[in-house]
């Protein structure tokens, strides 16, 4: 191995290094603005919101590796793909570190615990939120293209899960016999607006398990039927 090569190799590792750091940094965030949203935990929402900025730097540390690694080194074939995924799935992690905070902040300024029926309707997608996104990172570590695939595949399941907890949520809004008074519609809207922060969190993580498979096989899914 030459002088050229072995400078490749060592910038791959650290890239491949500082992603995988990214991803552990968004996966604390998404969990704990979960966790705090369940508990109405204020200290764990103040350190999601206040971490946003580390992530946002890691994200720009990969950016600027990432370029510099295709200017000098010129990487070809599997090398190449990774460098390119890298770059594309950094945007995606900033984005869901990006939700997390809106989460945290949902919960700021709440000031607390949202109502029980918020809770419940937000649950299901609570947990399709933190799975996906484990699920994705895992299958871009081990570069387990089936479980990428199957993630790539689950979109109905989670467009589903929103549906019916926006369906559940504007239920509450409207109110049946019982008219909702002015703070329930309150913790209402703050459900909406959280629930669609978690799906943004699945679709991401889908992003992130197409550019695991694109890294691995070659073949971008993008767009695709997978």
């Amino acid at each position: 191995m030459n002088g050229k090569e072995t400078q490749l190799q060592q910038m791959l590792t650290r890239l491949r290094s500082r992603t995988l750091v990214m991803c552990a940094a968004v996966g604390i965030a998404v969990d704990e603005a979960c966790a705090a949203l369940v508990e109405g935990n204020l200290g764990r929402a103040s350190a999601v919101v206040d971490g946003d900025e580390s992530i946002n730097a890691m994200e720009n540390d990969i950016d600027e590796l990432a370029l510099s690694l295709l200017a000098r080194n010129q990487p070809v074939a599997q090398d190449l793909r990774f460098v390119v995924a890298a770059l594309r799935m950094v945007t995606d992690l900033e984005r869901i570190g990006d939700e997390a905070a809106a989460i945290a902040e949902r919960v700021l300024i709440m000031n607390g615990p949202l109502p029980q029926t918020v809770m419940d309707a937000s649950a299901p997608l609570i947990r399709s939120a933190s799975a996906q996104y484990k699920s994705a990172v895992e299958s871009f570590r081990t570069g387990d293209t089936a479980q990428a695939l199957h993630q790539c595949r689950n979109d109905d399941e989670i467009t589903q899960q929103e549906v019916t907890a926006l369906h559940s949520l504007i239920s509450t809004l409207c109110g049946g016999q019982d008219q909702p008074d002015a703070g329930q519609r309150y913790a209402g809207m703050h459900g909406i607006l959280i629930c669609r922060s978690l799906t943004r969190i699945c679709r991401r993580a889908a992003n992130i398990a197409e550019h695991a498979y694109f890294i691995a096989e070659g073949v971008n899914l993008k767009h695709k039927q997978a």
